[in-house]
């Protein structure tokens, strides 16, 4: 009775399978333990031993046999019935199944079964559910099988293969296992009604699976009934056609038919795993368990993950995926978008409803600037900021969020002539055009090919498809059909795994490997097209005594008598033994996700730390919650979740965000730009913006992180360089540069010390190095084409790639070898790749979505999101995805990583120390040189770089590195200083001469004003100076290295300076021009004794060096292509080469000369003597500027500036004999020649927006210098005070006036408060005042020079005023009014007698000056284009000029008229005897604005207020008699009084400013605002007063304090409530009781304490939710407050006493 227990055991499971009575089961457990308890047979016994029960109720296989009941096959005859009794007779113990060794196929036996399997192609029952509207074929198709033919579709459920169809389209393929299924590739597939597939029933979605019929019932209208009624009907007798067999069951769920003896026998026959649960005692799942629907149990925190735990989707079916999170906005369609999307100026719902109800905000810029953007974005910078025009689409972050790099025009890109390129300057290869494959982002490479048939000429390592498609050779009989019709499958070489049966080729229409596996072998059914795997099937018998066969005994269809093996083993050789199975060594369909160990018959699965094994004991699952993927979309970083797939931001408002990598321990994310060059860092949860490395990259396409030892890798295919530094970017070297093309993706292995990178150049590959960069190979280079993903398989130690021109996934070994195409369908142009657990995702360009597939079989494809506007990178952010692995740069016991004074770099068998740039490592290996050594500077227009020079000559394994400055925009001329370790550079497009250390360390500007295009540069290293040409102002300048102080040497006839070297040993400098007449010229370094050297054959004189051991001047011409020599006097000129392309820069040092050339983009060396021994220094740079040679030897000398600067007050020049003091520029020399005075005596000064200047007018040459003041936002009006020489300035962008000393040293905010445009300003030097007009405010005001006493000369029916002046001998003052009724009017000083004086013929009148002799007024019109004049009292008008262009403001001497004008750009001059003497003072400038003439030494009239102030307490003003008193805003002089001033106004408002308290005074007609001089008010939110005492109280909700001012002295200010306050919303001031009360909103509670801030008492704690606003009536002993979450007012009657005064035994104040 052998088959008993299995025959009880199969039924137990039939019937819950079929009913859902899960208790059925234990009685099939009980007969299951008494068969091994009792059980015997011949044919041997079933290995299982102890066989533990896990909580679902299955047999835990994985602990003993795992996986794999032993079992074999009863085989009836042709003329047996299939009955149970035939079953019980024929089936050996425990359903054993048979496997022989025979030389012929298996016979299948069955005539009826044969008869009913002889479908093709057609409907089941109803023709309306047939697998055609799955799987399309041609029907009765039998001679080619067109796998192109195949349409994509997605796979439902968790499907398994009874064979292995190696050929069928991955997206149609299922993962091998012992589970059955149909054959779905082929169109000669037998439908049998047992084995229906209801995929048609399915929903797309494959968590929807178990809901096949259900869905009907909710139908409410008729149009489904017969539908649904037909699907009802159809289960019963799809159920009956599978069991009247007796021996098959068909699944609940899925609706497969299986034979009942592959029940509990460890392979997921049913698709959802139903048939592998309740195999034991039945067991409930634990409280913290989930039970799926197929009995398994999961831990609950699995649940809605977005990963199929269950294995039949019933943890992700109820999951909440429709509402919107609080990190969400919810569009009105209803669709989930990131919270930090709100409002940020980018259309991010359909409906752009995330953009509705959002502040404005306005801002315009004046002609000549761009508006940036603005908003926090990406990078944090500064909001709606102004920039030069010039700046625009320069490549450089100029607004701070790169919003002027945007929509800009394409750079310009050089392809071969063997390329073709793409519109967005992309190079493919010629051979790609017109090859019916999308290229190109835009397809233009498939644009105009004509209506002829393209001939395509594979390549060497292609094959050729019928149909001209080209596939790679590699996928020649890899079992996949890539060819249209599968000739790239013809005359292969098959073979199967071990235990599989191959289907035979002559046979297979479908010429694809067909693999299948014993247990389906001779089973009844046919898995090989032609049913080859049932053809001559033994019968199994009893073994004859004595046994010759170790397992088991069969009959062969010929009568023979053989030996067969159980399933997992095969028959040894000797045709008697057999041979257990390693299916931990399958290839094709491997057993296990991770690791794999083999037993006796079977396999145990298991996992790598950090996974845990899955309840189908097979796949693992990674511990740490569920995976988010984060995804590149170039705007934005995504972090997309999985099981909703909602998506947040985590940085957004980005330019060109290509590739991304994370640190998971760091919380720490890292991702390149390729359109601004930077590489930067970001907290995962979007804070602390940072850039890592902005210096030296072109196209940073690809990032890798190493979480291990904290190292940043990157590829650059700009800069055809592998680069690695630490995650600060200070340490920082390049591991690969030679035979580079265009690396891309990068990826990197910690625990094998391994960089992976691809290539995809003219010579695609895949290459691999120790992270140091020692040890690179090429572990792919044939197949390949456009390498882009790059991810690595860490527990399973693969390395996975996709190809977007081959639109293939493929896989190796870390070496390359064992390489697996893995997916050839579903990838239209694949770009980023990454793994986790069992599946791998991917961003593909045309489909624009992230799609994921099993990382074994490519099967199981669908797709993860949509909805990217560009995705690129993508990385799985999982603590699995980066495992822990040893450090091999552990710090030591100094702290030091690896041992390293600097960059530790990992390699296999330990580590290597690398050093900052320039610097080299000492014998130790470990410590880096404190100097540098011998270095080649080079210039180039975007960095600068550096090269070690030994011997002088570049090593070849030396390679350039990047010097990491910032804001670099086009470097031109470049010096250095030996003993600082400085270098110094000039900046043409910044118009900046800048230096910092030669690592990159301590950047500044050294001058920064007064430059336009600096293009020469000489160090003095003796005396610490800086000299440099200007071709633009056609200067010569010198400053010292500081840059404070600095003068003009040479400005007359000068064309084009260029460059400039300085010989401090003799005093002597010489310089190249580029004028008409071009030319070498010789000066003393103090600018005199000025020469032409050298003017014949001339062209382009670029680069000058000295050679000071001969005494010799070396010079390149890019005209006349040479190289040359002379004496310093131009004597014995020599060509030492000829012939070079276009030379520019120039050094001589150590008997060689080093030059760049701009069109062989190189730096070459070569003998200085003659020119021969020609090296190149560094190749395939472009945009290569100045070159200099940095060494430690340059000479010393004794000179007269060494000792006190020579006596010299500023600048000591050398010269051949001695020296010359020198001066800043407008300032003069004394008569003693040493001392410079204090400035100019005569100077105009001028706003120009960013700054302010001045020219001098002690000299006849008129050069401007910008003051060295604050940063400025916009300067409009400008003055100085006479008396002191500060200088007074309105900024309307910051809205404040401004006061500085010249020198910048004293700098204050005059006004900083109340102010709306403050368009004009005069400074009344006499009286001490300072007048301000405020287009904004509509206001005349005017206040002490310190920006006390405020008053207002006039406000009622002013619209626009803006310009001013003043008389103050008169008393009198003047503005214009711009407005729509436009007017010139004055006043006196103290605002009284204010009148019209010209109101007819007036445009716009800006700019207004006095004639203060002839007292006449002269003014510009803007609109009329005019300069006009009047008297003061309107009469007497008189045109001065017309014509203008857009006059702005003027300045008045006895001689000449000065003015600004915005359209010109210019500062113009003319006499004003003879007003067509006009010329420019300056010319080519934009933003300017007011301008005022200074006398320093005018004498000035008496202030007639005296020492005394006249005797005023607040302001003294002047009128044209004598003077007046005037009181600040709200306050009157006092009664009976015209000196003194109240001290607070008898009504008032006071309103909370956050940053002030204002007062507005309801005394006074005007009713302005003035802000109280109170200090250290933060975040003033809500105050109270009072009255009686004058105290003033408010809360501070920055600093979480309650203060008291006293009104009457604003200096008396006090914390009275200091401590456990959080929020203090509101407050109020009981004035009877004296009492203070006061809501906190955080603590949610109602305080008390004496105005003091005494005996404090908490008043109201119970039943609060965010209290706000409070207010106390004393005489009803009520209180009222404002809960702002619940919307509630209520009254409250306090009580309690500690002292408090009872506020009803008060109310006598009242």
């Amino acid at each position: 009775m052998y088959w008993i227990p299995f025959l009880f055991r199969s039924l137990g499971c039939f019937v819950w399978l079929c009913f859902g009575l899960a208790y059925s089961t234990k009685f099939g457990a009980d007969q299951y333990d008494h068969s091994s308890a009792n059980g015997d047979s011949s044919h041997g016994d079933l290995y299982l031993g102890t066989v533990p029960i896990n909580k679902s109720g299955r047999q835990d296989l994985l602990q003993q046999t795992q996986l794999r009941l032993a079992g074999k096959t009863a085989y009836l005859g042709n003329d047996e019935e299939l009955d149970e009794n035939k079953l019980a007779k024929n089936f050996p113990k425990n359903g054993e199944k048979l496997s022989s060794i025979s030389d012929y196929a298996p016979y299948q036996n069955h005539k009826e079964y044969n008869k009913e399997s002889e479908h093709v192609g057609t409907g089941f029952y109803d023709p309306t559910f047939t697998l055609e509207t799955v799987v399309p074929h041609k029907t009765g198709s039998s001679g080619n099988f067109n796998t192109g033919d195949i349409p994509k579709f997605r796979n439902i459920g968790a499907q398994k293969s009874r064979t292995e169809v190696i050929g069928s389209r991955e997206g149609d393929r299922k993962i091998n296992s012992r589970g059955r299924e149909s054959f779905l590739g082929g169109p000669n597939n037998k439908q049998k009604p047992f084995r229906v597939n209801l995929a048609v029933l399915v929903q797309d979605d494959p968590s929807q699976m178990v809901e096949t019929f259900t869905s009907c019932q909710n139908h409410s209208d008729g149009s489904s009934e017969n539908t649904c009624k037909n699907h009802e009907d159809m289960v019963p007798k799809l159920q009956m056609d599978c069991e009247k067999s007796g021996v098959h069951v068909m699944c609940p769920k899925t609706f497969r038919c299986i034979f009942k003896y592959w029940l509990c026998d460890g392979d997921d026959d049913c698709g959802d795993y139903s048939d592998e649960t309740h195999c034991g005692a039945y067991t409930n799942c634990t409280d913290d368990q989930f039970q799926c629907q197929n009995g398994f149990c999961i831990p609950r925190t699995w649940l809605c993950d977005g990963e199929n735990d269950c294995k039949d989707f019933s943890d992700e079916t109820h999951c909440n995926r429709s509402s919107c999170t609080e990190e969400h906005f919810t569009c009105n369609d209803g669709y989930c978008i990131s919270l930090a999307f709100r409002c940020d100026g980018e259309r991010d719902c359909n409906d752009n409803s995330d953009e509705f109800k959002c502040a404005a905000v306005i801002n315009i810029c004046p002609e000549g600037e761009f508006k940036c953007r603005g908003g926090l974005g990406g990078a944090g910078g500064p909001s709606g900021q102004c920039i030069l025009n010039r700046f625009r689409c320069d490549g450089d972050n100029d607004c701070g969020d790169w919003s002027d790099e945007e929509n800009c025009p394409q750079k310009p890109s050089l392809c071969t002539s063997n390329e073709y390129k793409c519109s967005d300057g992309t190079c493919i290869p010629k051979r790609w055009k017109c090859d019916k494959e999308q290229d190109c982002d835009g397809g233009e490479d498939e644009n105009d090919c004509g209506l002829v048939e393209h001939s395509l000429n594979c390549g060497s390592d292609e094959f050729s498809c019928n149909n001209g498609r080209c596939i790679l050779r590699t996928w020649l009989c890899d079992g996949y059909a890539d060819c249209s019709s599968a000739e790239d499958e013809v005359d292969c070489h098959l073979q199967c795994d071990p235990g599989q049966f191959l289907c035979p080729t002559k046979q297979n229409v479908t010429n694809l490997k067909i693999c299948v596996h014993q247990k389906h072998v001779c089973d009844g059914h046919s898995d090989c097209p032609s049913g080859e795997d049932e053809l001559n099937c033994p019968e199994e018998q009893s073994c004859f005594e004595p046994k010759q066969c170790e397992q088991l005994c069969i009959k062969t269809k010929k009568g023979s008598d053989e030996c067969a093996c159980r399933l997992g083993y095969l028959m040894d050789k000797n045709k008697v033994n057999c041979t257990d199975i390693d299916e931990c060594q399958y290839l094709t369909s491997p057993v296990c996700s991770q690791k794999c160990q083999n037993t006796l018959g079977s396999f145990i699965c298991s996992c790598e730390m950090g996974y845990i094994l899955r309840p189908d004991l097979r796949s693992c699952k990674a511990l740490g919650g569920a995976m988010t993927l984060l995804v590149a979309n170039r705007w934005d970083i995504r972090r997309v979740t999985l099981s909703n797939n909602r998506y947040t931001a985590v940085v957004k408002g980005l330019h060109n965000a290509i590739a991304l990598d994370f640190h998971y321990r760091r919380a720490l994310m890292f991702w390149s730009d390729v359109s601004t060059d930077v590489i930067k860092m970001v907290y995962m949860n979007g804070t602390r913006v940072r850039d890592v490395i902005k210096w030296g990259l072109e196209s940073p396409g690809g990032i890798a992180v190493d979480w291990i030892h904290d190292l940043l890798f990157w590829t650059d295919s700009g800069t055809r360089r592998v680069e690695v530094s630490n995650f600060q970017g200070n340490l920082r070297t390049v591991i690969a540069s030679n035979d580079l093309d265009k690396p891309r993706a990068i990826v990197i292995h910690p625990g094998e010390a391994l960089a992976f990178w691809s290539d995809w150049g003219p010579n695609p590959k895949i290459e691999r190095a120790n992270m140091d960069g020692s040890q690179r190979q090429v572990i792919i280079s044939n197949g390949v084409t456009w390498p882009n993903g790059l991810a690595i398989d860490y527990p399973n130690r693969k390395i996975y790639w996709a190809d977007a021109k081959q639109h293939a996934i493929e896989c190796s070994n870390l070496d390359g070898t064992d390489r697996i195409k893995i997916l050839s369908t579903h990838l239209p142009h694949p770009f980023a790749l990454t793994i986790f657990e069992d599946t791998m995702y991917w961003t593909d360009w045309n489909t624009k979505t992230v799609s994921a597939a099993n990382k074994i079989t490519g099967s199981e494809f669908r797709a993860v999101h949509e909805n990217f506007h560009f995705p690129m990178d993508i990385h799985a952010y999982h603590p699995a995805r980066q495992p822990e692995y040893p450090d091999r740069c552990q710090k030591d016991r100094r702290g030091m990583r690896g041992g390293c004074s600097h960059l530790c770099l990992p390699n296999q068998t330990s580590r290597r120390c690398g050093c900052p740039i320039g610097l080299s490592l000492k014998d130790d290996g470990k410590t880096c040189k404190s100097t540098a050594d011998k270095l080649v500077l080079v210039a180039r227009r975007k960095d600068i770089r550096l090269r070690q020079l030994k011997n002088n000559q570049a090593e070849l394994s030396e390679v350039d590195m990047i010097v990491p400055l910032d804001n670099l925009k086009h470097a031109v001329a470049l010096d250095w200083c030996s003993d600082t370790d400085f270098i110094y550079w000039t900046d043409v497009e910044r118009s900046t001469i800048n230096k910092a250390h030669i690592n990159g360390s301590y950047q500044q500007r050294v001058v920064h004003s007064n430059l336009v295009s600096p293009v020469g540069l000489a160090l003095d290293w003796i005396t610490d100076k800086l000299y440099w040409t200007d071709p633009s102002t056609n200067r010569i300048e010198v400053a010292t290295t500081n840059g404070k102080m600095r003068t003009l040497l040479i400005w007359e006839k000068l064309y084009k300076p260029r460059d400039i070297v300085v010989n401090p040993i003799d005093g002597l400098m010489f310089w190249s021009d580029w004028g008409e007449e071009p030319m070498i010229e010789r000066s003393n370094m103090d600018g005199h004794d000025r020469v032409i050297i050298s003017s014949k054959k001339l062209i382009y004189p670029n680069g000058l060096a000295i050679d000071f051991d001969k005494s010799k001047l070396y010079f390149v011409d890019g005209g006349t292509k040479t190289l040359e020599y002379m004496n310093f006097n131009g004597s014995d000129r020599r060509v030492i080469i000829n012939g070079l392309k276009h030379p520019f820069g120039l050094d001589v040092s150590d008997g060689r000369v080093y030059w760049t050339d701009w069109d062989t983009k190189s730096v070459m060396s070569a003998d200085k003597l003659t020119g021969k021994e020609s090296r190149v220094i560094i190749a395939n740079t472009s945009d290569l500027m100045d070159v200099r040679v940095f060494h430690r030897t340059r000479r010393r000398a004794f000179n007269a500036c060494d000792k006190e600067n020579g006596g010299c007050s500023h600048l000591c020049l050398l010269n051949p004999t001695s020296y010359t003091c020198a001066c800043a520029v407008g300032v003069q020399l004394k008569e003693d020649k040493r001392t410079c005075s204090g400035g100019p005596t005569k100077y105009i000064i001028f706003a120009h927006r960013i700054d302010i200047r001045q020219i001098s007018l002690d000299f006849d040459h008129l050069i401007d210098v910008v003051l060295p003041l604050p940063p400025i936002s916009n300067a409009v009006a400008l003055d100085v005070d006479r008396d002191t020489g500060n200088i007074f300035w309105s900024d309307t962008i910051e809205n404040v006036i401004m006061s500085s000393s010249p020198d910048g040293l004293h700098v204050h905010k005059v006004v900083g408060d109340s102010l709306d445009n403050p368009d004009g300003l005069v400074v009344d030097s006499i009286g001490r005042t300072i007048y301000w007009a405020d287009a904004g405010r509509h206001t005349i005001e005017v206040a002490s020079v310190d920006g006390s006493n405020r008053h207002i000369i006039a406000y009622k029916d002013l619209e626009s005023p803006r310009g001013l002046a003043l008389d103050y001998e008169a008393g009198l003052l003047f503005w214009t009014d711009w407005g729509h009724y436009r007017k010139i009017e004055r006043s006196h000083l103290d605002g009284n007698e204010r009148s019209r004086i010209v109101t007819a013929n007036l445009g716009w009148p800006n700019g207004l000056s006095l004639d203060l002799k002839s007292k006449r007024v002269y003014w510009v019109d803007a609109r009329l284009k005019t300069i006009d004049s009047c008297d003061y009292t309107g009469n007497q008008r008189k045109l001065i000029m017309s014509s203008l262009h857009h006059p702005y403001a003027l300045a008045l001497t006895e001689e000449h008229i000065y003015w600004t004008d915005w359209k010109s750009k210019a500062l113009h001059m003319t006499e004003r005897r003879n007003i067509t003497a006009k010329h420019d003072v300056m010319n080519n400038i934009d933003g300017l604005m007011d301008i005022k003439v200074i006398y320093q030494r005018q004498s000035m009239t008496k202030n007639v207020c005296g020492r005394n102030n006249g005797g005023c307490s607040h302001l003294c003003l002047r009128n044209p008699s004598s003077y007046t008193c005037q009181c600040p805003i709200g306050l009157r002089l006092q009664e009976n009084s015209t000196t003194q001033c109240q001290s607070l106004p008898e009504d008032y408002l006071l309103i909370a400013l956050r940053s002030g308290i204002g007062m507005i005074s309801l005394n006074t007609g005007d009713y302005m605002d003035v802000v109280l001089p109170i200090n250290g008010v933060h975040g003033a939110v809500v105050l109270d007063y009072h009255y009686r005492k004058n105290f003033l109280f408010f809360a501070d909700v920055n600093l979480d304090v309650i203060r008291r001012v006293n009104l009457l002295n604003f200096t008396d200010s006090k914390v009275i409530v200091s401590t456990e306050v959080l929020t203090p919303n509101g407050i109020a001031v009981d004035w009877i009781a004296e009492n203070l009360y006061w809501s906190d909103t955080d603590r949610k509670l109602i305080e008390v304490a004496r105005i003091d801030g005494s005996c404090r008492k908490r008043l109201i704690e119970e039943d609060l939710g965010d209290p706000r606003s409070l207010i106390v009536h004393p005489k009803k002993a009520l209180e009222l407050t404002c809960e702002n979450r619940t919307k509630l007012l209520r009254w409250y009657q306090p009580y309690g006493n500690c002292n408090f005064r009872n506020w009803l035994s008060n109310r006598p104040y009242y």
